[in-house]
């Protein structure tokens, strides 16, 4: 009785878990799009950039953390990514050209995997 009470507390706390990194995905995705929408506004690209780095690097410290349980395989996958979009938002600051699309199609997939 007791293992299956905490077992579905457990499983709740997973799903807000991942229910809240969908969401703050999610309102990176909508910065990057409005920024891509509107490419004269620098302080939307500026405010796009350093909200997405700021997750990524969050995630990234998560991931490498002994605490976290996920497999090694998607640690490793996850740490990947989050490498190559702060790397991307890296080449953003020296070539204002360069849009958000790929960390865009990364993000919606990941998030559509939190669902």
């Amino acid at each position: 009785m007791f293992n299956q009470a905490y077992d579905d507390t457990l499983e709740d706390d997973q799903k807000d878990a991942r229910h809240d990194e969908k969401e703050i995905i999610e309102r990176s995705i909508q910065l990057m799009i409005h920024s891509d929408q509107y490419p004269d506004e620098f302080k939307s690209r500026l405010a796009a950039m350093y909200f997405t780095q700021r997750l990524w690097s969050h995630f990234l410290s998560d991931l490498a953390s002994e605490e976290n349980t996920s497999p090694a395989e998607t640690k490793a996958s996850l740490i990947s990514i989050g490498i190559f979009i702060l790397k991307h938002i890296e080449k953003m600051r020296n070539a204002p050209s360069t849009q958000f699309k790929p960390i865009r199609e990364i993000s919606e997939t990941i998030a559509k995997g939190l669902e």
